[in-house]
């Protein structure tokens, strides 16, 4: 009987060849897996950064707008301060405007403004991680305007641009005020999930109050 003839292409592997097989296809996924966590991460922190980004300009836009516009004084008495820190001063502020005409402020009056109803006050109060704001009348509560808050810094300037900060919410301070400069350092609203769900971002704001001199 003529024996059998084995090719060398009917050979199977050795362990050897196939340890080296596994190894370097294990190497390859480990790099694939590698990107396809990189491009997570970019993605979650492109994400959170968006949502810091639209935390942070929904709490000074607005802000920033009504201080500007504050003081609002049609009888030019001068008689009000357009600014009023809280006490501390870090906490918040309230923004005076004149509406009736009167020289003073009233808090419990609700004025007619071009078709929209407006308070002659409005407060900005830190309380914990949120920011609320509220108008005189028009507001029962305090509205909560964020609550992503990590850290809020104001600071309050004369007009010829010194920090009065210090005594701010002190009577006599308090009508020298001509700028409000916000810092807040805020969270994303939605955190997602990821290998990175923390991304703070700080904002700042100068706003000069256009009614003062």
């Amino acid at each position: 009987m003529t024996p059998r003839r084995v090719f060398a292409c009917q050979r199977g592997y050795t362990l050897a060849e196939m340890l080296v097989a596994a190894a370097v296809i294990g190497l390859v996924l480990a790099g694939l897996l590698s990107l396809l966590m990189s491009g997570q991460q970019a993605f979650v922190t492109g994400s959170n950064r968006t949502e810091a980004v639209s935390s942070s300009r929904i709490v000074l836009f607005r802000m920033a707008e009504e201080v500007r516009t504050g003081g609002y004084d049609p009888r030019n008495t001068a008689s009000f301060a357009a600014i009023t820190p809280l006490n501390p001063p870090n906490v918040g502020f309230t923004i005076g405007n004149d509406w009736n005409a009167t020289g003073a402020i009233e808090s419990n009056l609700l004025v007619n403004v071009n078709g929209t109803n407006r308070g002659e006050q409005i407060t900005y109060s830190v309380v914990g991680t949120a920011l609320r704001r509220q108008e005189s009348v028009v507001d029962g509560a305090a509205v909560e305007i964020t609550n992503t808050l990590n850290n809020i810094v104001i600071t309050y300037l004369n007009a010829d641009d010194v920090d009065v900060t210090a005594t701010a919410h002190q009577a006599t301070t308090a009508p020298t005020i001509r700028t409000v400069v916000v810092t807040v350092t805020t969270n994303p609203d939605v955190q997602e999930s990821g290998t990175v769900t923390d991304v703070a971002l700080t904002s700042t704001i100068r706003a000069r109050v256009r009614n003062r001199s």
